[in-house]
């Protein structure tokens, strides 16, 4: 097939509501519980794609979804709009649109997801794309063999763009996998006396000062809460996302701990670890431990504590969420062997845990670079150019 029309900046641009037919009065909510409620095989389309499944459908047949609210429209590496043939149930937080004859709803959406969308979106924290400024959106429109031959090429490529993105995906859930088989046998394998947690460290928990007293917070005391940890294996941390003024520290009545100091997340969630470059203060979803004039490698400590992690979760307590109170943690017993045996135990995993995750970040730099290329090889196709 050829296209019979000329470049891409020729192409006629049409306002979106010219080219489908919104569907959106057929639209019926259904929260997750909802959902759960009738299990089946047609998927369940919200603002940013499917989110689940249901058991029977509102829409057939092929169909444009474009994110109403909710959806990533200040992203370009992210898609606002779908394309999809078959049973369908959508929520109300997406446009459902058919395409009118002639029009090829994989073109439709492949342009859609080229459009800036900052003029045309209301709302500060949650934008909104209202129907009739949806209706307005400007859709280039060549001939329909020329949308065929344009989705076809496309589809293809950003197949292929996606498999490489799914691939380094499925290698981060092995390096993960990797990592915890790397600690696990590690600690499997170390021989030294069981010990209570609170018999080789102080334990001391922390707090929060009003988050409306900005006398409370500055760069004066390092301040960490659970999201300031490594959400996988222990690791340095010199920072948190906010930190305290001496008067904050007082008002929330949290102790300084020193340099090197053990951090563990006991709520919300349980057993994240990391270890602190410098003295700090934690937030009272954590706990901080300092050595208690024993012979401890830091870094061993923090290892079999994460690897600990699994027990803890199971001790945890709490209606709300789930909690580890002191007590609980310092009843926790870790396997401590001579220092010397701790030191080159935790060398070695030290060492291939930095491997691990320097192929991680190198890993996150070409899903980046991936997620690019996918956004230009779309703009190139639709004639948009590089910052439309």
């Amino acid at each position: 097939m050829k296209c019979d029309d000329s470049l891409p900046p020729s192409w006629p641009v049409v306002p979106l509501g010219a080219l489908v037919e919104c569907l959106d009065a057929g639209r019926v909510p259904l929260n997750r519980a909802q959902r759960a409620q009738r299990p089946g095989p047609v998927p369940y389309h919200g603002a940013s794609g499917v989110t689940g499944h249901v058991d029977q459908a509102l829409f057939d047949g092929a169909l444009v979804l474009l994110g109403e609210d909710g959806a990533p429209f200040a992203d370009p590496t992210r898609d606002v709009a779908f394309f999809h043939e078959g049973p369908l149930w959508a929520g109300n937080h997406v446009h459902v649109l058919r395409p009118r004859a002639g029009v090829d709803g994989r073109f439709v959406a492949h342009a859609l997801n080229t459009l800036p969308y900052g003029p045309h979106v209301e709302g500060s924290t949650r934008p909104k794309l209202t129907r009739a400024r949806m209706n307005s959106l400007p859709v280039p429109c060549p001939s329909l063999a020329c949308q065929r031959l344009v989705a076809d090429r496309l589809d293809v490529s950003l197949q292929r763009i996606d498999g490489q993105v799914r691939l380094l995906d499925r290698l981060d859930e092995l390096a993960r996998e990797q990592v915890q088989a790397i600690i696990a046998q590690a600690m499997g394998a170390a021989c030294g006396t069981r010990r209570l947690l609170g018999h080789v460290f102080d334990i001391t928990g922390g707090g929060t000062p009003a988050t409306t007293r900005a006398a409370y917070w500055g760069d004066d005391v390092t301040w960490l809460t659970p999201a300031d940890l490594p959400p996988g294996p222990p690791g340095w941390v010199t920072r948190g996302q906010r930190s305290l003024s001496a008067a904050g520290l007082t008002a929330c009545r949290a102790i300084m701990v020193p340099s090197g100091a053990l951090v563990v997340s006991t709520r919300a969630p349980v057993g994240r670890v990391g270890l602190g470059c410098g003295p700090l203060a934690v937030s009272q979803g954590c706990k901080a431990l300092v050595p208690r004039g024993h012979a401890v490698d830091r870094r061993y400590a923090a290892l079999a504590l994460w690897a600990a992690g699994p027990e803890l979760r199971r001790r945890a307590g709490g209606s709300v969420f789930p909690e580890v109170d002191t007590l609980t943690l310092a009843s926790l017993e870790l396997i401590m062997p001579p220092l010397a045996s701790q030191r080159r135990v935790a060398q070695v995993v030290w060492t291939q845990l930095e491997q691990v995750a320097a192929q991680a970040a190198e890993r996150v730099r070409l899903e980046g670079l991936l997620h690019e290329y996918r956004v230009a090889v779309r703009r190139a196709a639709m004639g948009a150019g590089p910052e439309a």
